[in-house]
């Protein structure tokens, strides 16, 4: 006999099957407690809204991706190790995609605060899509690539929910292409970057040393000062 899912599970599949079967706007917190059979107090203590369900629906896929990784596959060229986690992705989506085409189209019913959160969330998951493909995401270089992977995967995603291939091939395509103009622009990202830092550390180098001359200045004045006050030569 299957264990028995927690009330958490039980509200995000509810809710991901009214959106399949109906308007994500219509759809209340009230109809995801009362089709997943839980108590609307507990649902309470679970989600305050249903951008929190949506929010938790992506940690969900993020879970399934990263539990599925073969640490075999981390010595593979960054690029196709990201091909396949992104693929993977979307593999894991699969079974939700009517859910997800009705809540693309109420554009999630979200507020712009809850919209805001989402964004947060969205990127979280693009660092942690990047990190299991071996690439980088701390600094600036690394925040711009999160930034990019996110742009790469909206469109992608896109594309992907009217994919009706049984691998999504052409997906994949426009996945490999883009990605493959990222990597161009990374290159580019960090070369500017390092000049950056090599101007940045030329100019710290001659801030601090005219702040040692300062110093010194400032040290050699008062000792003249010094001296005159004592009525004898520094």
């Amino acid at each position: 006999m299957p264990a028995k899912k927690d009330p958490q599970t039980r509200l995000i599949d509810a809710a991901m099957d009214l959106a399949a079967s109906g308007r994500w706007h219509d759809v209340t917190m009230i109809d995801i407690a009362q089709s997943a059979g839980v108590e609307i107090g507990v649902a309470f203590d679970h989600f305050k809204s249903k951008a929190d369900i949506l929010r938790q629906f992506v940690r969900k896929i993020d879970r399934i991706v990263l539990a599925d990784l073969d640490p075999a596959d981390f010595n593979e060229p960054g690029h196709d190790r990201l091909i396949a986690v992104m693929m993977a992705r979307f593999d894991a989506l699969e079974p939700y995609r009517p859910a997800l085409r009705s809540i693309i189209a109420s554009g999630g019913d979200l507020g712009p605060t809850d919209t805001l959160r989402a964004i947060k969330t969205h990127f979280g998951s693009m660092r942690w899509m990047l990190d299991a493909s071996g690439f980088t995401t701390g600094g600036l270089h690394g925040s711009l690539r999160v930034a990019g992977m996110g742009t790469i995967y909206a469109r992608c995603f896109k594309q992907w929910l009217d994919d009706e291939t049984a691998d999504f091939g052409p997906t994949m395509a426009a996945l490999d292409r883009a990605l493959a103009r990222g990597s161009e622009w990374d290159k580019r990202i960090s070369s500017g970057i390092s000049r950056l830092n090599n101007v940045c550390g030329k100019i710290q180098k001659k801030c601090d040393r005219l702040a040692q001359k300062y110093c010194s200045n400032d040290r050699t004045g008062k000792t003249f000062q010094a001296a005159e006050n004592n009525g004898t030569n520094p």
